[in-house]
């Protein structure tokens, strides 16, 4: 099964480009996008786990990706410097399902938490790693 036809029966709507021979998403289309440092967004995928909304994370250089609902205000609030949105728009290019670059990967029945969910998620985080947020 090729990695676009993986990604179709995880339920995501993505697109093959043939210059690159890579599944892309388009952010805005169906879903949000955060980004954050590693480090930081390790304490706030912790908590969604424990509270049971973790959904989709691909690591991206020093950045690590959180996928969300779809939201109509997708920029982070102001409180949370640590967040930026991955702007509307933006065609992220994905690895296979079974890269190692995925640290949540997308699979059927696995929800994508709400925008707010995950803002709230990173207030939690603070106060389990303070350091990060300044």
């Amino acid at each position: 099964m090729s990695s676009h036809s993986e990604y179709h029966a995880a339920g995501w709507r993505v697109d093959h480009d043939p210059r690159t021979n890579r599944s892309t998403l388009l952010v805005g289309d169906r879903v949000s996008a955060l980004r954050a440092p590693a480090d930081f967004a390790a304490h706030v995928h912790h908590v969604l786990a424990v509270h049971l909304q973790a959904g989709p994370v691909l690591a991206d250089g020093a950045d690590w990706v959180l996928f969300t609902q779809l939201s109509p205000h997708p920029e982070p609030p102001s409180d949370l410097p640590e967040l930026a949105a991955v702007p509307a728009g933006t065609r992220l290019a994905l690895p296979p399902l079974n890269d190692p670059r995925w640290i949540n990967p997308p699979r059927m029945g696995l929800a994508v938490p709400a925008h707010q969910v995950v803002c709230s998620a990173t207030r939690r985080a603070r106060l389990v790693a303070p350091l990060a947020a300044a």
